[in-house]
């Protein structure tokens, strides 16, 4: 059943990062993803929410992401 859910929320994110115009989620940037802050549905950028700036991941095409050596790739 876990493997259900995993492979099904794989999908929708890949759904989810083509819809914004990316081909890989690791094209997200911190300006990308804004999370909600309070009841008064106030949101803010992930920078401004968590203080925190992502640094970026350099992405060259999915063959790149395939051959990467930390992804399990050549």
């Amino acid at each position: 059943m876990l493997f259900f859910i995993f492979n099904s929320f794989k999908k929708e994110l890949i759904e989810i990062t083509h819809a914004s115009g990316y081909e890989h989620p690791c094209q997200y940037t911190m300006d990308d993803i804004e999370v909600n802050a309070d009841d008064l549905n106030i949101s803010y950028n992930m920078i401004l929410a968590y203080r925190y700036e992502k640094d970026p991941v350099p992405f060259e095409g999915m063959q790149s992401l395939r051959d990467c050596p930390y992804l399990g790739g050549k």
